[in-house]
């Protein structure tokens, strides 16, 4: 868990550079800010909770693998971000 964790800590200290390039100066607060909001409650707000329900089933291990495909997921996504380099960003 610990392993996995740091990944997702490196990978998460890009987002907001990485989702700042992706909109355009005018809607870049509301196009960076809500999605990432969103993201936060649905997952990262609900983790403890699905955590605590999968160990009292005696299924503590599935959230590993509920985290690893999110991971997965994540990475997946990553590799289909347009590269926004000599681009003009101010669009």
């Amino acid at each position: 868990m610990s392993v996995m964790l740091f990944f997702i800590a490196g990978s998460a200290s890009i987002v907001p550079a990485v989702y700042a390039e992706l909109f355009p100066t005018k809607i870049r607060t509301v196009g960076v800010g809500v999605p990432y909001s969103i993201c936060v409650a649905v997952f990262g707000g609900t983790a403890p909770y699905l955590q605590t329900w999968l160990g009292s089933i005696g299924q503590a291990n599935m959230f590993n693998v509920y985290a690893v495909i999110l991971l997965a997921i994540g990475i997946a996504f990553a590799f289909m971000i347009p590269e926004t380099k000599g681009k003009d960003l101010t669009h």
